[in-house]
């Protein structure tokens, strides 16, 4: 999975605006864009413009995006169980790597409900992952039922 992954998500969970992306998954806002126009030459999202008087442009799923993203969510799902795993086996160096393989889509992966944010934030306390501070949690919606 790859940074495009992550974009094709978020404007799956209906992230429309580039910096809005960009501060959720906490990457360049420039990165964001460039993974945009990637989408779209893949023909997996399309520019609409809505509103009469304030016009903005926002970006939707194709149907060949809604597969890549129900494909991605599969993997995702298993990217969770591989977190459980290894903190019930206390695998450091695997929690950690996994952490950094992943951050862009932790953020993700909390809202579509495949990891609690509090049980991750607990996780990942307790092995001091300075990266932690500037992931961008504090403006999840964790208002939801979530299980692992």
């Amino acid at each position: 999975m790859n940074l495009e992954d992550a974009v094709l998500l978020a404007i799956a969970e209906g992230m429309s605006n580039p910096k809005y992306i960009a501060k959720n998954i906490n990457v360049d806002l420039e990165d964001v864009r460039v993974a945009i126009d990637n989408l779209k030459a893949e023909g997996l999202i399309v520019k609409k413009i809505r509103g009469f008087i304030f016009k903005k442009e926002v970006y939707e799923l194709t149907k060949r995006g809604f597969e890549r993203v129900e494909r991605i969510k599969e993997e995702l799902k298993k990217v969770a169980n591989d977190f459980k795993i290894a903190y019930e086996s206390g695998d450091r160096a695997r929690l950690e790597r996994l952490y950094h393989e992943y951050q862009h889509f932790i953020p993700l992966m909390i809202m579509f409900g495949l990891i609690d944010a509090i049980w991750l934030s607990i996780l990942l306390s307790d092995f001091d992952i300075a990266e932690l501070d500037d992931s961008g949690f504090d403006d999840i919606d964790s208002d939801f039922d979530m299980e692992f």
